[in-house]
């Protein structure tokens, strides 16, 4: 294909695998960049926050599917407190940070280690502590920018820097990489806005331009057009100057502003026309083509032009998108520490051993939605028809059906015995709709329940409160 003296030239390097393609310093570089627009770019750090608080929220949360699910998830929750080897940050923040390095960096990293107590921690690790290792040191072979590859292209290891300048090397299985893979031959992850950089230091500087050009129009409000800067000695005399000067002289003895005209001269008032009606527009153009490949711009930006339709797509494009970071977070950090804390805590006996101990679910925060009431009540219809499960419509609310049918057994249980306490009918205290008291008979005529019934399950007490009804 030849160039077109119309098109500038594409200084792009061969066709190879990524992991050759995406240099080292490259990928450096991406990242300075964009570490510096993180702290200076509203845009980015919109981005960028977004996709944490949506994605991650409160945090995700586990739910275990074993024998023993409470013992394992109150060691678990336990656990997650302080989680790290600093004692710095609960799980749930480990998940925003990683999360949050992974989209800015392009991708983060979490090792599997131990604290003085030899107990379960986890080592956060940036981007940048992640390369080949730096002269004099030698670099093995199968090594591209700090991930070592073996013979099949499988993952050996990751070289780590330390703080006294050297490195080491960290076999894979320690190793948790959070990225977001988009070429199969591809060793480390570019930041999510490397394709957006130009168009956000474009923006800042454009932005930056015209606050100037504002500032400066709005210090000159008036223009005199003449000949010379200064009046007559007679003018002067009549001002109740002693001397000839100029007009701000003048103007600061007499206490006020004042004009003095000659022949020819004029005053013009000027009216700044910055910023521009279309200069809103066209940063508005340019922020889109930022926020394309991430997020909508509709939903980082101004929603207001949207209608009803578009903005329901808008916002499930959006979700999709967090759906995709939380995966990647659910399957390479969650699930892997799971399996390394709990199983620890088995294999030294502070857990009782299950077979399905590995069995896990992960609940994600409740998702976005732009209607809520209307949402709710497809969820409702489509539950009762047998076409939404009720584990799926809990998970989309953030919540873990199990346990939340647990606590409605609970809760159930509970309303029963209350009523068989007090004497009055259920009715009366769920689902009191259009029930008026002493309408319903007493469900029995002892106000209070004896000890042998207080162990009772929820459906021998609703057998025996049918039995007390008839």
């Amino acid at each position: 294909m030849n160039y077109s003296k119309n098109r500038t030239a594409l200084y792009a390097p061969p066709v190879q695998d990524q992991r050759r393609d995406l240099s080292p310093r490259d990928r450096i570089e991406m990242m300075r960049r964009l570490r510096w627009g993180d702290r200076n770019s509203g845009m980015v750090r919109q981005i960028l926050g977004d996709l944490v608080q949506y994605s991650i929220g409160d945090g995700i949360r586990h739910q275990s599917h074993a024998k023993n699910a409470k013992v394992f998830e109150d060691y678990f929750t336990e656990w997650c407190k302080k989680c790290d080897i600093t004692n710095r940050f609960n799980f749930w923040q480990v998940q925003s940070i990683l999360l949050r390095s992974a989209a800015r960096d392009g991708d983060s990293f979490a090792i599997k280690t131990r604290n003085a107590g030899d107990k379960p921690k986890l080592q956060l690790v940036e981007a940048h502590r992640v390369g080949n290792p730096l002269p004099p040191e030698k670099e093995p072979d199968g090594m591209f920018d700090g991930i070592r590859f073996g013979a099949y292209g499988e993952l050996v290891g990751y070289n780590v820097y330390k703080s006294d300048g050297t490195s080491r090397e960290i076999i894979a299985p320690a190793v948790m990489h959070i990225i977001d893979h988009e070429y199969a031959s591809g060793a480390r992850g570019v930041p999510v806005l490397q394709h957006s950089w130009n168009d956000i230091q474009d923006e800042m500087e454009i932005l930056a331009l015209e606050k100037t050009g504002v500032k400066t129009s709005a210090q000159i409000s008036l223009v005199i057009n003449k000949t010379g800067g200064t009046i007559d000695d007679n003018m002067a005399s009549e001002l109740g100057a002693t001397a000839p000067t100029n007009y701000g002289d003048v103007a600061a003895s007499m206490g006020g502003n004042i004009l003095a005209l000659d022949v020819g001269e004029s005053v013009q008032s000027v009216q700044s026309n910055r910023p521009s009606p279309t200069f809103t527009g066209f940063l508005e153009a340019i922020q889109r083509d930022i926020s394309r490949g991430v997020l909508p711009y509709e939903f980082i930006g101004d929603p207001s032009k949207t209608n009803g339709g578009a903005l329901r797509m808008v916002v499930a494009k959006a979700d999709r998108v967090f759906q995709k970071w939380q995966n990647i977070i659910i399957e390479q950090l969650c699930v892997p520490t799971w399996g390394y804390v709990i199983g620890d805590a088995i294999a030294n006996g502070e857990l009782p051993d299950d077979p399905d101990w590995n069995k896990v679910s992960w609940t994600t925060p409740k998702r976005v939605t732009v209607d809520a009431g209307r949402e709710a009540a497809n969820d409702r219809a489509d539950v009762e028809l047998g076409l939404l499960s009720m584990s799926e419509l809990y998970a989309q609310r953030g919540l873990d059906f199990r346990s939340e049918m647990a606590k409605r057994a609970e809760d159930m249980a509970y309303i029963v015995n209350l009523a068989k306490q007090t004497g009055l009918p259920i009715e009366m205290l769920y689902k009191p709709t259009n029930v008026q008291p002493g309408t319903l008979a007493p469900l029995a005529p002892k106000p209070y329940v004896e000890e042998s019934d207080a162990n009772l399950s929820t459906d021998e007490l609703i057998n025996q409160n049918e039995d007390n009804q008839d």
